[in-house]
């Protein structure tokens, strides 16, 4: 075997296991901050909230209880998913780690990873609508704006998807090799 190779392969599993403990961090972190988001939506003691969804800022808008609950909640739903998302990702980056990438375990985590993703995309993209349907009743001359966003996610998950089929080849070629020998 090439010795350039194994210094590739080395230095692949090295930043492989920084990641994988980047990725603990990243855990923890939507861990802790979770509650403390929903305290601050819920218990807080302004009555008038200033919101961002995209490229759009509402100011001063006075919110009941439920709708904080409801905000809470879509919030929190985002939360689930991204930590659904780092932890499938982290046992994912785990078996690029130990070099046993082409495993039905490690692109079973890649798919779950992949489609917290996308719902988590879903998710802005519905908010997004919501925002700018708000946007529009609220205001008398019509303005209508586009985000490149939306294209640009659509790039980005078929990337994914793709990377997703060239790991479950490698797994089906990983497989055939073992039968043959």
């Amino acid at each position: 075997m090439n010795v350039q190779r194994h210094e590739r392969i080395a230095q692949i599993k090295q930043f492989s296991r920084y990641l994988y403990v980047c990725l603990t961090w990243i855990r923890y972190f939507l861990w802790v901050t979770w509650p403390l988001m929903a305290a601050v939506v819920i218990f807080s003691f302004d009555s008038k909230a200033n919101i961002t969804l995209g490229t759009m800022r509402i100011d001063d808008v006075e919110l009941t209880i439920a709708q904080r609950v409801l905000i809470v909640a879509f919030v929190s739903a985002l939360f689930f998913l991204a930590l659904q998302l780092a932890n499938h990702f982290r046992e994912l980056i785990r078996y690029f780690s130990e070099g046993d990438i082409f495993n039905k375990h490690a692109i079973d985590h890649a798919r779950k990873a992949l489609l917290s993703g996308v719902i988590i995309y879903g998710l802005y993209l519905c908010a997004s609508l919501v925002g700018w349907i708000y946007t529009v009743m609220q205001s008398s001359p019509m303005s209508i704006s586009m985000s490149g966003d939306f294209i640009f996610g659509l790039m980005f998950f078929g990337l994914m998807y793709v990377l997703l089929w060239a790991l479950e080849i490698g797994c089906d070629l990983n497989e055939e090799s073992e039968l043959t020998i």
